[in-house]
């Protein structure tokens, strides 16, 4: 739509002497109805709408529709009170129209706005769709049976309700004379002897302008005719012409028919009703061959069925029909740890193996626990260094379960070697013998040269006494020994010494003899002890 505004004349005035300048602005024009460029059929009502806006009021308002190649359309045209403005017609002659819609207020300023459409030929004749029978010759009549012809119909000029439509079938002759509903259709029920014909359907407008649709059909006895449409008729094989699932060679499906029409080939054979494979399932129960309630996830496959007790194999099929491939296998992560025994695993990303694929607190990756009895990490060790519930244990070289000071260990059960120690104190780490805890004395030091083997920080002495040595008793005639010890000084640690341990008696027999002949009351100066001396190493702890 173009509009444009036309200016008013300057009006001009004198009061006392003093020139006073009006300006009228003009009105305000558009055309929303039909769409600039629009292109109409000839003869075709056209509804031409259009919009002014004025400062005065729109009663003071002319209004006018004029036509490029009609002139003036309508002159004085009215307008609403919100300014609408119509125009209707249906005369327009073909070919390229300029509209324009001009309005003139009371002031004389106008304003216009117009539009371009093309009105373009239509035919003279009525046009015409065979509907019933179809084109193709699929539809066919059937012997002694109505068949209802249709036609779809339309006209530039004429309605609808004023055509007429002849149906003529060669060599038949007249069939009917149908009178075509407002929508167009038009219908005639006729029965045609068996044959084939070429039928013309021929409407007529009030102007005796005519159009012929043509269309072959063929009327057949009820053993050749395909009642339901399946591309087969008894005499062709279809064993149920009534139902449009049942013909030679159609698929059985799950309805206990025959669908395929083979009498050797078993009712729903191959269906999902069906069990095929012979496992005692089929996909849908209930089914058409056995009892089994349970559906069967691969009917092609007798080894495959829904039943707990079908192994599970690593082929990458739902063996056991649970929605759940190669679980129980060594790939399948069966306890949910994110690990199996043979990775790579099908439903885990762990890439090491699974020693315990029933528990899923076992895994390569776990925390070993202390004292469980579990290889909780499947790492073939049962006491670890910083396992869940270890305990400290310091550097024990010698293995005696006494450490020396240092950082400790953290381990399970009795710790591992080197770190055994269950305290530091220990005095010489290269010696079990030597710990808090010794008891026995050593004649050899401990490695050090020190015979500290208790650990109480001195050298304690396994022999200290020294011995009296021996004394004669004349009452008995006999020697006896004081005391038993070392004779002299203690000897070191590691060092040998006397030890006297027993006394002897022994006399002089030839002062015996003497002293007898002479003066008996010598003999005692005869006799004395002798000292029992041995070697004694001496130990200490």
């Amino acid at each position: 739509m173009r509009s444009r505004f036309l200016m008013l004349p300057l009006m001009l005035s004198c009061n006392n002497d003093v020139a006073v300048l009006s300006l009228t602005t003009a009105p305000s024009v558009t055309i929303s109805n039909p769409a600039d460029g629009a292109e109409i059929a000839e003869q075709e009502t056209i509804t031409f709408q259009g919009k002014i806006v004025d400062e005065g009021s729109l009663e003071d308002v002319q209004a006018t529709w004029t036509d490029s190649v009609a002139g003036v359309l309508e002159e004085d045209a009215f307008i609403d009170v919100d300014g609408t403005v119509q125009f209707i017609t249906s005369t327009l002659e073909e070919g390229p129209h300029t509209i324009q819609l001009r309005a003139i207020d009371s002031s004389g300023a106008a304003g216009d706005a117009t539009i371009d459409i093309t009105i373009v030929d239509v035919p003279d004749k009525p046009s015409i769709e065979v509907r019933h029978p179809d084109l193709n010759g699929v539809e066919k009549g059937l012997e002694d049976t109505s068949f209802i012809f249709q036609v779809q119909v339309s006209d530039y000029q004429d309605p609808p309700e004023d055509l007429v439509v002849e149906l003529v079938a060669n060599p038949y002759g007249l069939v009917c004379t149908m009178s075509p509903a407002g929508d167009g259709v038009a219908e005639c029920p006729a029965i045609l002897p068996v044959g084939t014909y070429n039928l013309a359907f021929t409407v007529f407008d009030t102007d005796e302008n005519s159009t012929i649709g043509n269309a072959p059909f063929s009327v057949v006895a009820r053993a050749d005719y395909d009642e339901d449409g399946d591309g087969y008729t008894p005499s062709g094989g279809d064993c149920n012409d009534a139902n449009v699932t049942v013909f030679p060679g159609a698929d059985e499906i799950c309805d206990g028919l025959d669908n395929d029409c083979i009498e050797a080939t078993a009712i729903d054979v191959g269906t999902e009703c069906y069990d095929d494979d012979g496992d005692g399932y089929c996909e849908s129960p209930p089914c058409v061959n056995t009892t089994q309630t349970l559906a069967d996830c691969d009917d092609t496959n007798a080894s495959r069925y829904p039943d707990p007790s079908v192994p599970e194999t690593v082929n990458g099929l739902d063996d056991d029909c649970d929605g759940i491939v190669d679980e129980g296998t060594n790939v399948y992560d069966d306890d949910g740890d994110g690990f199996c025994e043979s990775p790579p695993c099908l439903n885990a990303a762990g890439t090491d193996s699974d020693c315990d694929d029933g528990d899923f607190e076992i895994y390569p990756t776990a925390d070993e626990v202390c004292s469980d009895g579990i290889d909780n990490n499947c790492n073939g060790q049962y006491n670890e260094q910083d396992a869940i519930g270890c305990e400290d244990y310091y550097y024990d070289e010698d293995g005696d379960t006494y450490g020396i000071s240092g950082t400790p260990q953290c381990w399970c059960d009795e710790g591992e070697a080197p770190y055994t120690g269950l305290d530091t104190r220990d005095c010489y780490d290269k010696n079990a013998e030597a710990n808090p805890d010794a008891t026995d004395s050593w004649r050899i030091h401990r490695g050090d040269g020190s015979f500290d083997y208790d650990c109480d920080g001195s050298e304690t002495k396994y022999y200290t006494a020294r011995s009296a040595g021996c004394s004669w008793d004349f009452e008995p005639f006999s020697c006896e020994l004081d005391s038993e010890g070392w004779d002299g000084s203690v000897p070191d640690c590691g060092r040998s010494g006397d030890y006297i341990d027993d006394c002897d008696e022994e006399y002089d027999a030839f002062c015996f003899f003497l002293c007898a002949f002479t003066d008996p009351a010598l003999c005692t100066s005869c006799w004395a002890c002798d000292e029992d001396v041995t070697s004694l190493d001496q130990y200490c702890r």
